[in-house]
């Protein structure tokens, strides 16, 4: 008699689990149904017949121009999909697509963290852990919008506890279902000691002439060392493993050539990726020393007079930098991975590096005279609520890449320049930034 009660109790919980995760299930798809409808009561970006089209020669995506090349840099969207952020996804949707509009960029490159699906308690999550189906609901943004696009991931993109791996959700960037979308994977590191990287490309810029003027390159910063729930508790961000190092000095090398330029002399190239590497770190403490107390409790932040690597450049640092190995103390943080000794030191081939990651720091500066720039952020979720009334780190950088391979960088505010209402879902305030006890910068 014990064991029926027993049996029927546990057939009772197990059915009230079942119909609990259906009714979320339906709920979530629901609420990707409605977020779909609302990006389609907005009009389409306007352009004119003879806009940028990327195209794809000799297994690259090119860009021809004969004029500038404006870039938008949208980077930690945080698109949550589910039940949980509703509102707060809604407010994203509209400043993404009003930031677009006002802008009309050539072409727009995702800085990562496009997505957030996780579980609402303590991680501000969404309340969904379906990422593809959040995935095409970012998409469908840029679809409607009819602005051509790519992306690097961040470590949210793809969650441990996330139903679609990272390569499953890089082949739905890469497939039919976007029209506008121009993401091709052109290297994975399938032997990877950690998760193999999926968002690694190569974009070449050229004239009608046929001259190669500026090289894009997007890598993949990865996620976590493992896919362990417990690895992304801890922040155990993963580096660039060596394989994409090599990887992209072998492309930049071959597209030089291919270019007409003599063996030793490169392409200058400008890379996107998601979180910051570790020389992001190095030049701020070359620039900004942490006075701490007896206990490690940092106490104030202090401006050194004669930096030896690091010329500011502007913005601000308002939280730490979340650089790729953070967790790890065998090594400082610029040798954490080859990509700028590679990439930067040795071959002087990258000439700037745009992140993400840290959704307050918006600093730029030079190091060893390579342009390290955070890009502004637009998340309404990750960092809770209260980011949701915070301005002041708000909207996109806009890099414009002339036609003689020269560049400029421009941060853009999503209230102050593109017009966004600040009082349109909740009071945004603009008088200070999210956490002004931890505000840095150099005056």
């Amino acid at each position: 008699m014990k064991k029926r009660k027993w049996l029927k109790r546990l057939c009772i919980t197990f059915g009230v689990i079942v119909a609990l995760y259906l009714v979320l299930f339906l709920v979530n798809v629901l609420v990707n149904v409605s977020l779909r409808k609302y990006i389609k009561t907005f009009a389409p970006v306007e352009y004119s017949a003879d806009r940028i089209v990327p195209v794809e020669e000799n297994g690259y995506i090119t860009i021809t121009t004969d004029g500038d090349l404006r870039i938008m840099h949208i980077t930690d969207v945080h698109l949550g999909g589910g039940f949980w952020t509703y509102k707060n996804d809604k407010k994203t949707i509209y400043e993404v697509i009003t930031m677009l509009q006002k802008e009309k960029p050539d072409i727009v490159i995702c800085g990562g963290d496009n997505t957030y699906c996780l579980i609402p308690p303590g991680y501000n999550g969404s309340g969904t852990f379906n990422n593809k189906m959040v995935a095409k609901t970012f998409i469908d943004i840029f679809d409607h919008e009819q602005v051509y696009f790519t992306t690097v991931f961040g470590n949210h993109d793809t969650e441990a506890m996330d139903y679609a791996s990272r390569q499953d959700i890089g082949d739905l960037y890469a497939s039919d279902y976007s029209e506008y979308c121009f993401f091709m994977q052109d290297f994975t590191d399938l032997d990877a000691p950690s998760v193999p990287s999926v968002t690694n490309q190569f974009i070449r810029v050229k004239n009608t002439a046929g001259e190669v003027v500026k090289l894009i390159m997007l890598i993949d910063s990865n996620d976590y060392v493992d896919k362990s729930f417990m690895a992304t508790v801890k922040g155990k961000y993963d580096v660039i493993h060596d394989a994409q190092v090599d990887w992209a000095a072998e492309t930049v090398k071959k597209l030089s050539l291919e270019a007409g330029l003599p063996e030793g002399e490169y392409v200058p190239t400008i890379t996107f990726m998601h979180i910051p590497i570790g020389e992001y770190r190095t030049a701020l403490d070359d620039l900004i020393e942490e006075v701490k107390d007896d206990k490690g409790n940092i106490i104030e932040f202090k401006q050194k007079n004669n930096p030896v690597d690091t010329e500011f450049i502007s913005g601000v640092w308002d939280e730490k930098v979340c650089y790729g190995g953070l967790n790890r103390t065998d090594k400082t943080p610029d040798k954490l991975d080859n990509f700028f000794e590679v990439l930067c030191e040795d071959m002087g081939a990258v000439e700037a590096i745009f992140c993400g990651h840290d959704h307050v720091n918006n600093a730029v500066v030079k190091y060893k005279g390579v342009l390290l720039a955070y890009g502004y952020s637009v998340d309404n979720e990750a960092y809770g609520d209260k980011i949701m009334k915070s301005g002041t780190q708000r909207g996109a950088c806009v890099i414009t890449i002339k036609p003689d391979g020269s560049f400029t960088q421009e941060h853009k505010n999503a209230y102050t320049d593109y017009g966004v209402e600040r009082d349109k879902f909740v009071d945004v305030y603009m008088d200070k930034p999210l956490y002004p006890d931890d505000l840095r910068t150099v005056k």
